[in-house]
């Protein structure tokens, strides 16, 4: 350090003294550093506080990517929604629907993963089949399905009606079941019963309930798969068929899965199991099984890109849930879910890699069905 004394300012003191001195001048010294030091920390860090950028302010205008063609399902809810949404999201949002794509929802999902950047000013609106199409490597679906956002989630039953009783299955068991195509809306069933032990024995090309409940009275099948917010009701056809709930998908809760509050007193797929087999399924088909229900019992998903800043989540989620209490008088047959529970809800269909891969395998080898 140079010495700001003048140089004609140059003191001789005896040897003592200018010990003393030296040490009380360097002493203070070290207070004035310190004290410098403390004042340009608060100077830095006063100044990283005020660089450090607001919560993100909502969108002024938003968009709901809805799934599907005009007039399909997802249209229809959208219309509902949109309505929701509109008297739930901040003061002065625009909200604009935007259709595209066909009606499994693939396209849309496509689009949303390539264009949508996670500003919090798009939202996708789709149906289950959107992600059980990833679960089963649809080659279309380039998307991720695992790392959405959810906003709101509408599941609906899922059971499976038969006319043989779980007291006359046995390991070994065969059971005839109406399907569309193996990785259709039946998978879920198809993969329970397999779980059980009881070979389910599909019969393909039977795309609708109704067509399906024609081959159940004509005994042309055994079971049936209902799902739906009409549900109740094509289940009382079932019966009038012969047909009784077998087992139910169950709901995918953050406390696991539970029985389907609309047949408290039917088992699931896997409680079935346990109780042919004497031990509850596990491994990577266990895992896919879980899934494959989860997405097969989704209505609709209301979802955000990853990496959408959190206080926009935040905001969005506040709006889902003030409009899924508009929604509910609404929505007959569906069970409305916010956080919590939709996120666990949607969380359920993320198979980890082994499990995916299992279900492919075990399409492929029951079915010889491969993606295409």
């Amino acid at each position: 350090m140079l010495d700001a004394r003048p140089k004609t300012a140059l003191h001789v003191r005896p040897p003592a003294a200018r010990h003393g001195t030296g040490r009380r001048n360097f002493l203070f010294a070290l207070a004035g550093m310190a004290a410098i030091t403390k004042a340009r920390a608060t100077t830095v860090f006063a100044a990283s506080r005020a660089a450090t950028p607001p919560p993100e302010p909502f969108p002024d205008s938003v968009c709901l990517l809805v799934a599907g063609p005009r007039g399909g399902r997802m249209d229809r809810w959208a219309d509902a929604i949109g309505a929701a949404l509109r008297h739930a999201l901040p003061p002065g949002t625009t909200l604009r629907q935007t259709l595209a794509g066909g009606a499994d929802g693939v396209t849309a999902a496509n689009q949303f993963e390539a264009r949508v950047a996670p500003d919090g000013q798009t939202a996708l609106l789709l149906p289950g089949e959107a992600p059980l199409a990833w679960l089963t490597g649809d080659p279309r679906a380039r998307f991720d399905a695992a790392c959405w956002l959810p906003v709101m989630t509408g599941l609906t039953p899922g059971v499976l009606a038969s006319r043989v009783p779980a007291s006359a299955l046995r390991p070994g068991s065969r059971l005839r079941v109406a399907t569309s195509v193996p990785a259709g809306p039946e998978l879920a069933a198809l993969l329970g019963l397999d779980l059980m032990g009881v070979e389910p024995l599909p019969t393909f090309g039977l795309h609708d309930t109704e067509v399906a409940l024609l081959a159940l009275q004509g005994h042309l099948v055994d079971a049936v798969f209902v799902t739906g917010p009409d549900a109740p009701e094509l289940l009382a056809k079932a019966a009038a068929a012969g047909a009784a709930p077998l087992f139910t998908l169950g709901v995918p809760l953050e406390s696991g899965m539970q029985r389907d509050p609309l047949l408290p007193e039917v088992p699931t797929a896997l409680e079935l199991a346990t109780q042919l087999r004497g031990a509850m399924p596990s491994g990577a088909l266990a895992g896919a099984w879980r899934s494959a229900a989860a997405a097969t019992q989704i209505e609709f998903a209301l979802v955000l890109p990853p990496l959408t800043p959190a206080a926009l989540v935040a905001h969005w989620r506040c709006a889902g849930a003030a409009a899924s209490r508009t929604l509910r008088p609404q929505a007959p047959g569906v069970r409305l879910l916010c956080t919590p529970e939709g996120n666990a809800a949607t969380a359920a269909i993320a198979a980890d890699p082994a499990a995916m891969l299992e279900l492919r395998r075990w399409l492929a080898a029951r079915f010889n069905w491969t993606p295409s």
